[in-house]
């Protein structure tokens, strides 16, 4: 059990967004590796599934609201900041503003009001990404992905973590690249290229390139920017740049089934997008599995170079047929894919 007084956090740490994707398996690295009360802030209606069983104090509430935000923060040393709304698509795009923007700012000011002593931010690498099919990004990469309504409130929030960092804040900001595992319960536009892959007849492969890190090596990159981070300073928590056919090619293999694949451009797929999405605007009201801002994010590339973190962090990594293996065991435990031939082959 390693102490946790060598960074300044002796009595409470905060995670918002605890229970999501990223920030669960955050909240179980921290109860292995320290000897100090988490606490979890989280929506009224968020669902709780990766937190069951584990002794956390749980706080209900909304990152917009002060009241809450004030509350939540009480008696804490540190902070982690993941509550966002990662999202292509909403019915209300304006959410991502008051969430990803607002709601950052909010806890900032909480945080130096308070006094904590260190905040690990969880950006995105959307910051830095979307260079071109033919590049790769780092920590100095200029903001290229404005198509994107969540990219651009992730960059203003981001800028916001720099800001208060050069005014006294430590403030340590982390960019995790595509996380794939298991845990993804909504699942995150990310883990839909999973849960969704089996769902027709034939396999698509999009013409783009991504990067991927396992969820539990991202969450682990967060504990280590917490020990190791220097403050204002950016890390692009990734690990494997794959292209989307591979990945497919890699999701058949780890299940033992060889399906048609067929590659097709993000071009292609235009027209398809804005019929899909105009279903979902004006029937469903319920995010489309595919948008138009997909596929200009997929013309744009998310090509990452995480040599930072992994040399000033120790970043871990581990085989991408592990993620996959795990993420799809997950999801037909749970519900998410229904495909008989892999349910079969997980149960």
């Amino acid at each position: 059990m390693t102490s946790a007084e060598g960074f300044g956090c002796a009595t409470k740490i905060l995670v918002t967004g605890g229970a999501g994707f990223i920030g669960s398996h955050v909240v179980k690295i921290l109860l292995e590796r320290y000897n100090v009360p988490v606490r979890v802030m989280h929506l009224p209606n968020d669902n709780m599934i990766n937190l069951r069983g584990l002794d956390v104090e749980l706080v209900s509430g909304d990152i917009t609201s002060l009241k809450d935000v004030s509350a939540a923060v009480e008696g804490c040393d540190v902070v982690f900041h993941l509550a966002a709304v990662y999202a292509l698509w909403l019915p209300d795009m304006t959410l991502m503003d008051r969430v990803n923007i607002g709601g950052t700012r909010l806890l900032f000011e909480e945080c130096v009001k308070q006094g904590v002593k260190r905040v690990v931010y969880t950006s995105s690498f959307a910051r830095f990404a979307g260079q071109g099919l033919d590049a790769t990004c780092d920590e100095t990469s200029p903001f290229k992905l404005g198509c994107s309504y969540y990219s651009r409130t992730k960059y203003e929030s981001h800028q916001l973590a720099e800001l208060y960092a050069k005014r006294g804040l430590d403030v340590v900001i982390v960019n995790p690249a595509c996380p794939l595992g298991p845990g993804d319960y909504g699942p995150t536009p990310t883990g839909r290229v999973i849960a969704d892959a089996f769902n027709l007849p034939v396999t698509m492969g999009v013409h783009t390139v991504s990067n991927y890190i396992d969820v539990r090596d991202c969450a682990m990159g967060h504990v280590l920017a917490l020990e190791k981070g220097v403050t204002g300073e950016s890390y692009i928590l990734g690990d494997n740049n794959v292209s989307h056919p591979d990945l497919m090619r890699s999701l058949q293999k780890v299940v033992g089934l060889k399906r048609p694949l067929i590659t097709v451009s993000p071009n292609a797929l235009y027209p398809l997008a804005y019929l899909i999405e105009a279903h979902a605007k004006y029937v469903t009201h319920k995010a489309p599995f595919m948008t138009r801002v997909e596929l200009e994010i997929s013309n744009a590339g998310l090509i990452a170079d995480p040599n930072k973190a992994k040399s000033e962090l120790g970043l871990p990594s581990r085989p991408i047929e592990e993620t996959l293996r795990d993420a799809i065991s997950w999801f037909v435990q749970n519900g998410y894919i229904t495909n008989k031939q892999v349910c079969r082959k997980f149960e």
